[in-house]
């Protein structure tokens, strides 16, 4: 244990024996993120819908945690005190990061639902991994398809009954043929020369992790978008840990780091992806995907997939040229099959059946 680490257990330690004092409250949910200032997603979505309930007393704790310097680490330091006695105070607690307080100082009597950021995961994590504390203590984990009753329940080590299928609230709107004609008009509104143009979107997960630092895998992105003509475009969503990279600089390369990844894909044609769970979401759509993926065996072998590359429903180039060709050749895999595979539900009612999962466990309570 790390001396940040030592000292945060200590402070945290110190203040649980004076926090289990206060009584958990039946009727309070709390929700706990990391990675923003305010609640998005399904956190959000979650939340809208249970603060109609005037019966129900909701708590926030959010923090866009970054592990550099040591004005972060201070702050993360008083935000985890702040967890500590709100996470210990609630009867339901609404995760969608491993946490650390709840893996080490939850009490007994809090029923922790993983919300995971994700709607699967093509690469191990969590548990399956090496790690500097091990992930306890959730009691649910949400899921779209039965497929990820084993993955999660080695990731978070939770009970595989406990992986309750319920889908992802995230992805309603992606069965909304609504939200994706207003999204696509949004986005040309804004992106002009976009209009009755191809546009493929470049959307990779990053390499190492928060410990070591993350990089972007090399994309020669320009010989990609040169090797179609003036009616296409290659727009880069990269994942949000992959800050401050230079992208090249092309009239038909666009960046698009700041805007929502479910209304990218409403205005792509095609996704060139790698082991990011977005591909999860993309199928839904039942368009084209291609995964560029050079270090594919270093991958599996120091990494690992919890899906197999058998199943992904696109060709796999390890070089730019595989993909330019894969793409001009339009070789797709099944997607309809792929995305009954992980998505059970396809009604668009998840948000629904998320919230009904929390009244349950409340009234178990009482």
């Amino acid at each position: 244990m790390g001396l940040q680490k030592l000292i945060l257990n200590i402070i945290l330690g110190f203040l649980n024996i004076f926090v289990k004092r206060f009584k958990i409250k039946e009727n309070q949910v709390a929700f706990v993120s990391l990675e923003s200032k305010y609640l998005d997603s399904d956190m959000k979505l979650i939340y809208d819908v249970l603060k109609q309930d005037k019966q129900l007393n909701l708590k926030k704790v959010v923090i866009e945690y970054d592990q550099q310097g040591i004005k972060q680490n201070f702050l993360y330091m008083l935000n985890c005190i702040q967890q500590l006695f709100v996470i210990n105070t609630s009867k339901v607690v609404i995760i969608r990061d491993n946490n650390y307080v709840v893996s080490t100082f939850k009490r007994e009597g809090v029923n922790v639902i993983q919300v995971w950021h994700a709607c699967g995961a093509i690469k191990k994590f969590g548990n399956a991994l090496a790690r500097k504390y091990p992930i306890k203590n959730y009691d649910y984990v949400i899921a779209n398809s039965s497929y990820w009753k084993k993955p999660y329940g080695e990731a978070f080590s939770v009970k595989e009954e406990n992986v309750v299928v319920t889908g992802m609230p995230r992805v309603d709107c992606l069965f909304d043929d609504n939200y994706l004609k207003v999204s696509k008009n949004k986005l040309l509104a804004k992106y002009p020369m976009l209009k009755n143009k191809k546009i493929i979107l470049y959307a990779p997960t990053f390499r190492g992790n928060i410990y070591q630092g993350f990089t972007m895998l090399p994309f020669d992105g320009e010989k990609l978008i040169n090797s179609f003509d003036e009616n296409t475009y290659l727009i880069y969503k990269l994942h949000p840990l992959l800050k401050n990279v230079c992208l090249p600089q092309h009239p038909r390369i666009i960046d698009m780091f700041n805007e929502d990844t479910h209304e990218l894909f409403a205005l792509s044609d095609m996704l060139i992806s790698d082991f990011s769970s977005i591909v999860f979401d993309y199928s839904i759509l039942n368009k084209p995907m291609y995964f560029y993926v050079p270090d594919l065996n270093d991958y599996l072998k120091d990494v690992g997939c919890y899906v197999n590359t058998d199943l992904f429903p696109g060709k796999i180039c390890k070089t730019i040229n595989e993909l330019i060709q894969g793409i001009q050749k339009k070789e797709v895999g099944d997607l309809e099959a792929f995305k009954n595979m992980f998505f059970e539900y396809q009604d668009g009612k998840n948000t629904k059946r998320v919230v009904d999962l929390i009244y349950d466990i409340l009234k178990k309570s009482l």
